[in-house]
């Protein structure tokens, strides 16, 4: 009877074990794929005004009733002036900074650039502010990382002719702020559900200025694209992506967590292939290479300390 209990539990570690690693996987796969459907749209009928409008007005809506539930008063206990701070990080200026670079610059290249410029920000911040120097494994990954950037931001994707330059810098740009927020929800302990939520009320501000600008174009647009782009924007990305990725948290640690995030590189790009058929050349392969190493090296260095 032991025996059977024993292993009737070991089989139900194993199993949540098992949930933890695909909700990892899962949320991965769902912030890389914003890349990808985001430039789709944005190539075929949505403008990114359009996109952000849908991203805002669901998700804010959606976490109107967090916010309330904690009180409005003090932004949900995190307090406005932080709240705002959070909201200009990860909330309409970061998401605009994306979809512009997606509306000039493959959709690898946002998968690669942003989510790699973000630890490097992070371990800047964190030296500054905490006094954190990186180990050496960790600095030896951000120096894959800046030199992987390097080579993805080189000419040589089809599609990516032009401004894709631009793109690219609007990335890294949106990197920065994603890295800010990063290192602000550490310094000032953001609860992850109630920050969340904060952000996207705070960017439902954007909703009646492009009502006014815009008018009914979304009105115009195909139905079923809207309603696609609604729910992957709006529910998807901000709020199930981030529940899957606190359930492995939880499940199996931030540290162990963490080594999820050198996939959204590479399901960035080869979701870019058959979707959008952006096939990177070999110096940005090896650059999108450089960098999931680099983010993996940082992670598993931060994980044995």
């Amino acid at each position: 009877m032991r025996v059977d209990s024993g292993n009737g539990v070991a089989r139900k570690a194993r199993g949540a074990v098992a949930l933890a690693v695909a909700a990892g996987v899962a949320a991965m796969l769902l912030y890389a794929g914003q890349f990808v459907v985001s430039r789709w749209s944005i190539q075929r009928t949505l403008s990114l005004w359009d996109l952000a409008a849908l991203r805002f007005a669901v998700a804010g809506l959606l976490l109107l009733p967090v916010a309330v539930r904690h009180g409005l008063a003090s932004a949900a206990g995190i307090g406005w002036g932080r709240s705002i701070a959070l909201a200009v990080a990860a909330g309409a200026p970061y998401t605009l900074l994306m979809y512009a670079g997606l509306a000039v610059a493959p959709a690898a290249h946002g998968a690669v650039i942003i989510p790699g410029a973000t630890p490097v920000v992070s371990a800047l911040l964190v030296w500054l502010w905490f006094g954190e120097r990186p180990w050496p494994a960790t600095l030896a990954g951000l120096a894959a990382i800046v030199l992987g950037l390097v080579l993805v931001g080189a000419p040589g994707l089809p599609d990516g002719g032009g401004l894709a330059w631009a793109g690219d810098l609007l990335f890294a740009g949106a990197g920065v702020l994603w890295g800010l927020f990063t290192v602000l929800t550490r310094r000032w302990q953001v609860d992850p559900l109630r920050g969340t939520a904060m952000v996207w009320v705070l960017s439902l501000a954007y909703v009646p200025i492009y009502a006014v600008l815009a008018g009914p174009r979304l009105l115009q647009a195909p139905a079923g694209e809207v309603v696609f782009q609604a729910a992957y924007q709006g529910i998807g990305v901000a709020i199930v992506a981030l529940a899957l990725y606190a359930r492995a948290i939880r499940a199996l640690g931030a540290s162990i967590a963490s080594l999820f995030l050198p996939l959204v590189p590479l399901f960035g790009v080869l979701l870019g292939i058959p979707v959008l058929g952006e096939v990177p050349g070999s110096l940005q392969l090896v650059g999108m290479l450089m960098v999931s190493a680099g983010m993996l090296l940082a992670a598993v260095r931060q994980r044995a300390t």
